[in-house]
């Protein structure tokens, strides 16, 4: 079996950076050892000036098979992972058909099985009517809930048939299942409202107006009380305002948890006027000072993990009209390389973005054998250059709707090797492994 050492890098961990060698045998981690060391016989890997990284975990994306698979598929989402130091994804349900029972989720396990080439896990969807299923459900990374639809009606991505906009239907699934609870929090009839004050309008901008942000308010508030009230694991998605952010101080506690985007953390309102339907998302983009208070959310801990809600839709679809073009924005290729500029810009530490893109998704989902670069733990491995700048450019992204909001930006640090079970899976710029991925287990 496959042995070899990375050596002369700086490996970087939760909690520090340090010069090291790390052995990979077979899959795994060998054994991590301080200083540079010349490994012996085994085949040697010089990363010599880079950073080794524990492979990224991405908890939210939408890889869209079955049912959306002229947006994107496992083949070419893999790909864009893999380019963005992204070993591990957790893929959501609002597909067509949607996850919503144990029948479902395999006939979808049985499509992806042999096309990724990353690790993977599954999430299920909540209905008002399939509590008793889910709480039955094997093999899922955790319950989707939708508290507002992001349907065509409401101008939006669809999900999928997915939506529970009762408090009584959340509340059982609180108490029913046992599954890790994934909230997308906006509040339904609070979106309805706005939809009608506004209807009509075609400014890509008024999404920001039509989602407001008491919506994301009300639901993330109604729904803390009750995760407090029942002691419930809950995961609260793409948290994006101050008000949100309030709110989870008051109710946080280790079975409370919550992401942030790259999309939330590097655009704002103001940019509609560049990117228009490009930068259209639910939840939407907010203003700057909603913005600041994220990155402060990231500091002191509010904030656990950073996902990107990787959401292609076509480019064609995104041309419409603001009232005819769906929500969502690619987003796995470029999280690592946004979050390596802003360590360059001293707007974070290396440690800190290990914690939230490979530490704390490990930890707080449960994924087994990821996250840390520690003996027995699986070689997925990202090396990382944070002297490389390089400009984001269509022509070097791999997901299949083939577009970003961050096109031309020009960004300082990216990942130029992946290693996923210890075969090297990416190659900078366009060199890509064949090994398939493997699901997940929880713990």
């Amino acid at each position: 079996m496959k042995e070899f050492a990375l050596i002369n890098g700086k490996i970087v961990t939760h909690e520090k950076v340090f010069d090291g060698t790390v052995f990979v045998k077979d899959g795994k981690i060998d054994c991590i050892k301080e200083g540079h060391d010349d490994a012996g016989d085994i085949e040697k890997v010089d990363v010599s000036g880079k950073h080794i990284f524990p492979g990224l975990i991405d908890v939210h994306v939408h890889f869209r098979t079955p049912g959306g698979t002229d947006k994107e598929d496992w083949t070419h989402g893999s790909k864009a992972a893999l380019a963005g130091g992204v070993t591990t994804v957790l893929d959501m349900p609002n597909n067509d058909p949607p996850v919503v029972n144990q029948e479902s989720l395999e006939a979808k396990r049985a499509l992806v099985k042999d096309e990724a080439l990353v690790n993977y896990g599954f999430y299920a969807g909540a209905t008002g009517d399939n509590v008793g299923e889910i709480a039955e459900m094997k093999g899922i990374a955790g319950v989707k809930i939708y508290m507002g639809s992001s349907t065509a009606a409401l101008a939006g991505s669809s999900t999928g048939g997915l939506l529970v906009d009762d408090l009584q239907t959340l509340e059982k699934f609180m108490t029913e299942t046992d599954h890790l609870l994934v909230l997308h929090a906006e509040n339904e009839a609070c979106i309805r409202e706005y939809m009608r004050q506004f209807d009509g309008q075609e400014d890509p901008a008024v999404h920001s107006k039509i989602r407001d942000p008491h919506c994301a308010y009300e639901a993330v508030k109604d729904a803390l009380h009750m995760a407090k009230k029942y002691s419930r694991r809950t995961h609260l998605a793409h948290v994006s305002t101050a008000a949100e952010l309030d709110t989870i101080r008051k109710f946080k506690e280790d079975y409370i948890t919550a992401e942030v985007t790259p999309h939330h953390l590097f655009l704002t309102d103001a940019d509609y006027a560049q990117y228009g339907n490009l930068i259209r998302v639910n939840p939407p983009v907010r203003n700057p000072a909603d913005q600041v208070a994220l990155w402060e959310a990231i500091k002191d801990g509010t904030i656990d993990m950073i996902a990107t809600d990787h959401a292609p839709h076509l480019l064609a679809e995104k041309n419409r009209p603001y009232s005819q073009a769906p929500s969502g924005v690619p987003g796995v290729q470029t999280m690592l390389p946004l979050m390596l500029n802003a360590v360059n810009d001293g707007r974070i530490t290396l440690e800190k973005v290990v914690e939230l893109t490979s530490y704390n998704p490990a930890i707080k989902f449960g994924v087994l054998g990821k996250g840390l670069l520690e003996a027995g733990y699986d070689a997925d491995i990202t090396i990382v250059d944070m002297e490389l700048k390089e400009r984001i450019c269509h022509k070097f992204l791999w997901s299949k709707c083939n577009w970003s909001p961050f096109h031309n930006w020009v960004l300082q640090g990216f990942p130029v090797m992946t290693y996923v079970a210890g075969n090297l899976m990416y190659e900078w710029r366009d060199s890509f492994g064949e090994e398939i991925g493997q699901e997940v287990d929880y713990g």
